[in-house]
């Protein structure tokens, strides 16, 4: 053994230094020792000259802030697609144009927002401004004894390593880069694939020399590309199932974000790469475990300075239209997913000045361009990101009559604002998106299609909640016959639309999004109501769009053991159905087609024999089709079988939650909502929030 190495060094080890721990100064030191990291002594740096005293003109101040100031609007930048050559190498730090003391420092991608005095003082000290972003940046900074970090928190227990193995081979991920080309970035636009895609295809072709941004957003897209496809799609083109697949892609993304020390992280491909694996956890995790990310992506969009328009800080045009699509998607996940959660969005930065992006198509945007396109006047690449931004302009204004404290939805069912002033302010959101982008879209495209379904399901479901009963539970009003059709009628419309989504091939692809939307509060409002409606044939149209729908739903989670939303639902389907065919018997009409659910339904129920004999004795002998339902709507016949759907333990325990048809006291839309929140809450254990098990 070498004497040497027993003497002590005169300095720490260059990872204690970093982490500004107590080092023993040994060769190696006990902490990298048990860390297994290698152990470098480098000598200090020389002290820092001390300052010299500001004059009166500030010529001290001005001459240590000249390398700060070289903000390139005369070259191009990019926002982070991983391309170096998009951008500049060197450090500059912003300054606002509206003389606040905000600063932004930027370097290749990276960038940290600095606002609280202490910090804007300390980067005009900095010898280099650099340091800043090495600090958020360095991975080893955060390493824990144990070789892990703060990451292991959301990560478990992550060995950095190499994750060459785990990406699919380079034909399947090209395969799975057109998908997310077709399904996913047509919905979102946080990324400018003509920029990003000849990296991703270089990348595929020389796996071991990827960035590790790049891998980290690579893996991401690979979990958003899988769980927008069918199973029987992904075993045909990729030759094994779908959930091997996608625990082996979440396994990549889970190291590659802990590669990347995302919870440091200051660089915008990072943060990108982190908002698809969010809206690819919809496949897999709760909407509280959803929210939560929501989060964390929001604490580093803030950190980047997303928050901040970037004109403002001499951003070029191009990253500065990069960075606000990405706020603004950001803001519609955390409020998607919060709505799921019964909480209000996170509360804005008092400082968010971002502007919305413009109405342009991506074949617009160059990194090398100096000058903002011309926004164009009607459909664009970004037509169905820009109806939801207006949407959620409008209810970000009009929630403010609910409170600074409350959900933005809670104005419509406040009792602030009347009922007529709510039907007054939904009618300018209606007139508005019909003008700015629903009377150019083309049903023959798909994108337009699906523009068009959501916008005016959204509507539908603001006038829903406007005229909710909900909002007059445990007081003494009756609603009128009036506003029962009301509601009735948006209920029906809403559910017309989800029927149509599920149904319709052009917009299949985007059923990720989609068949997370389950028009609940309109179906049980309809079960209920149709206790007290006269029309027949009204009846026989909700119950075939009542059948197609929660039949999917039942495909669609492909799970044995029912919920309490299930068991009241289904018990609610069955009694409804009864008073149906005792109608439909009285007077003498033929009812339609038993709808397969409810046969089902019937079939399992947990009624005593003669119940259950009495009931299909009720049933019309050409009503029951077994195996299918067939639904007309107009020219379209939507066959829906139930090959797939679970049938066991489907009537099990509903006689707990009973709800009698023929009763004429009003739902209790307490019992009801509670049940909707135990349905969010069991979706997913949230222990899968980001380990690599099973889809």
């Amino acid at each position: 053994m070498d004497p040497s190495s027993d003497s002590p060094k005169p300095y720490s080890c260059v990872v204690c230094y970093k982490r500004k721990v107590k080092c023993d100064r040994k060769e190696p030191c006990s902490r990298c020792a048990k860390a297994e990291v290698e152990c470098i002594y480098q000598p200090p740096p020389p002290p820092r000259r001390r300052k010299r005293a500001r004059d009166a003109s500030g010529s001290a101040s001005s001459e240590r802030e000249k390398p700060f100031q070289r903000i390139s609007r005369d070259s191009p930048r990019a926002a982070d697609t991983g391309d170096a050559a998009h951008f500049e190498t060197r450090t500059s730090l912003a300054e606002s144009k509206s003389g606040s003391s905000e600063r932004m420092i930027m370097r290749g991608g990276n960038s940290v927002y600095l606002e609280n005095n202490l910090w804007t003082s300390a980067s005009h000290e900095l010898a280099d401004a650099a340091e800043v972003l090495d600090a958020s940046n360095n991975p080893d900074s955060s390493s824990q004894e144990d070789g892990g970090g703060e990451d292991m928190l959301l990560l478990g227990s992550v060995t950095k390593k190499n994750i060459t193995d785990l990406h699919p081979n380079p034909v399947h991920i090209f395969k799975l880069w057109q998908k997310f080309l077709e399904n996913i970035n047509p919905l979102i636009k946080i990324l400018h694939t003509p920029t990003l895609q000849p990296q991703i295809l270089e990348a595929a072709g020389e796996i071991s020399n990827t960035g590790k941004e790049l891998e980290a957003l690579m893996f991401a897209v690979y979990c958003i590309a899988l769980a927008s496809l069918p199973t029987v799609e992904v075993e045909k083109s990729f030759g094994e199932s779908k959930k091997k697949l996608l625990a082996r892609c979440r396994r990549g993304a889970q190291i590659a974000f802990s590669n990347v020390s995302f919870l440091r992280t200051s660089n915008l491909m990072v943060l990108q790469a982190l908002m698809l694996y969010i809206l690819s956890m919809r496949a897999f995790s709760d909407p509280h475990t959803i929210w939560t990310m929501s989060g964390v992506a929001l604490r580093i969009a803030q950190r980047i300075g997303i928050h901040r328009d970037g004109y403002g800080y001499g951003l070029s045009v191009f990253e500065t239209e990069i960075r606000r699509r990405i706020w603004f998607q950001l803001i519609i996940i955390d409020s998607t997913s919060a709505q799921f959660c019964g909480v209000a969005p996170s509360p804005l930065p008092a400082t968010a000045d971002t502007m919305p992006p413009i109405n342009i198509n991506d074949t617009d945007l160059d990194p090398r361009m100096t000058e903002l396109p011309c926004e164009k006047e009607g459909p664009t690449d970004m037509i169905f990101c820009l109806t939801r931004c207006e949407f959620g302009k409008w209810l970000r204004r009009w929630g403010k009559h609910a409170g600074p404290s409350h959900s933005p939805w809670a104005f419509l069912s406040s009792s602030s604002m009347s009922l007529k002033e709510k039907d007054k302010a939904i009618d300018e959101l209606e007139e508005l998106l019909e003008h700015k982008f629903l009377q150019y879209c083309d049903k023959s495209i798909p994108l337009h299609l699906a523009t068009l379904v959501m916008a005016r399901s959204v509507i539908h479901y603001t006038r829903l909640m406007a005229h909710h009963p909900r909002q007059y539970q445990g007081s003494n009003i009756r609603l009128s016959q009036i506003e029962k059709d009301i509601i009735f009628d948006n209920c029906l419309k809403m559910a017309e639309y989800a029927d149509y989504t599920q149904a319709n091939n052009d917009i299949q692809r985007f059923s990720w999004h989609t068949v997370h939307h389950m028009p609940w509060d309109a179906m049980i409002f309809m079960l209920s109501e149709m206790r007290f409606r006269a029309d027949l044939e009204e009846k026989s149209k909700v119950w075939q769009i009542i059948g197609n729908i929660y039949t999917h739903h039942l495909r669609h989670r492909r799970m044995a053991v029912q919920l309490p939303l299930h068991h009241a639902l289904e018990n609610l389907m069955i009694r409804a159905w009864k008073v149906y065919i005792e109608e439909c018997n009285l007077l003498q009409r033929v009812p339609i087609s038993c709808p397969t659910i409810v046969e089902t339904l019937i079939g399992n129920s947990n009624e005593d024999s003669q119940s259950r004999s009495d009931f299909h004795d009720a049933l019309d002998p050409q009503a029951t089709k077994g195996g299918h339902c067939l639904v007309r709507q107009g020219s379209l016949v939507m066959e829906s079988l139930l090959q797939d759907a679970p049938s066991a333990n489907l009537g099990e325990n509903r006689g707990n939650v009973d709800y009698i048809v023929h009763d004429e006291t009003p739902m209790d839309w307490n019992d009801w909502d509670n049940l909707l929140n135990q349905f969010q809450e069991s979706l997913m254990d949230d222990m899968d929030l980001m380990a690599g098990t099973t889809f």
